[in-house]
């Protein structure tokens, strides 16, 4: 299962972590995952391509952080439509994603 979580302060995104494998199908195969893998990068390169010095992140197989260091408006956009992206995924494949909001 991917877990994803979600840590805010005062309703913003401080931190977002996603880690794991759907398992839904096999490597190659797996539509949840690569689902959630394209979110996330693509979400990525939209903040480094909008703030790159306002986010630290990790990116590798099976794991993704961003932690914000310095919000603004678009930061805070990019963030939230990668997150309602996430939520759908979960919407549609429930056994296979979980996100905590902390």
């Amino acid at each position: 299962m991917i877990k994803v979580i979600i840590e805010k302060n005062d309703s913003i995104i401080s931190v977002l972590e996603v880690s794991g494998h759907s398992n839904y199908d096999t490597k190659g195969k797996d539509i949840v995952c690569a689902g959630v893998s394209a979110i996330v990068v693509g979400g990525i390169n939209a903040l480094i391509n909008e703030n790159k010095k306002a986010i630290d992140y990790e990116c590798k197989e099976g794991y993704a952080k961003v932690v914000v260091k310095n919000i603004d408006n678009n930061i805070n956009m990019i963030l939230d439509v990668i997150t309602t992206q996430l939520y759908t995924v979960e919407e549609s494949y429930p056994k296979f994603i979980k996100i905590i909001e902390k």
